[in-house]
């Protein structure tokens, strides 16, 4: 049995700074992906609000019954926008040495951290409004889950194969015990 176990104390102040990481910013035109697709959504669902008052035996479809449920979702559409535009500058990346960051959100900030060595694979993705601004996400694994841990989203295909390369070779790197 060995006695060498220890647990040491580390203070706050000694760990490294993150905001010390250079964030990267995604692709502009990712805020035009998310408009578009949120566009899209909006309109399908202001279609099927016309389709159910008119054609609705129970629904007298006046002016205000189309007024309220169009303009609600006239309403939620915009303060989609709103936020999205409001949001977008919050969506970063940054690459250290052991890791890699991820902020977004305007109300609720959320920094997400996944080190090197905890990765299991990476993938990129590209939904069709994406493939018309020639963007990809980029999305990360790590051990114990079928859903990805972080996504990038808003990725030029040569920044995210060059992202995603980087990775597994690290990856890689750390798994060996190289070091």
């Amino acid at each position: 049995m060995t006695t060498d176990f220890q647990n040491l104390s580390i203070q706050p102040s000694e760990l490294p700074q993150v905001k010390s990481a250079e964030f990267n910013q995604i692709e502009k035109g990712y805020l035009t992906v998310t408009l578009l697709s949120s566009a899209i959504f909006f309109l399908i669902l202001m279609i099927a609000a016309f389709c159910i008052i008119f054609f609705s035996d129970e629904i007298e479809g006046t002016t205000s019954q189309y007024g309220i449920s169009l303009g609600s979702i006239l309403f939620l559409w915009l303060l989609n926008i709103l936020i999205s535009v409001k949001a977008f500058p919050k969506k970063q990346y940054a690459l250290r040495e052991r890791d890699i960051l991820y902020t977004k959100g305007l109300l609720w900030h959320v920094r997400t951290s996944v080190p090197f060595n905890r990765i299991q694979h990476a993938e990129l993705k590209q939904g069709p409004i994406e493939r018309i601004f020639k963007l990809h996400s980029l999305k990360i694994f790590t051990a114990g889950g079928q859903s990805s841990d972080l996504v990038i989203p808003g990725l030029p295909e040569n920044t995210a194969t060059r992202l995603k390369d980087f990775i597994l070779g690290k990856t890689a790197l750390d798994g060996s015990d190289a070091e």
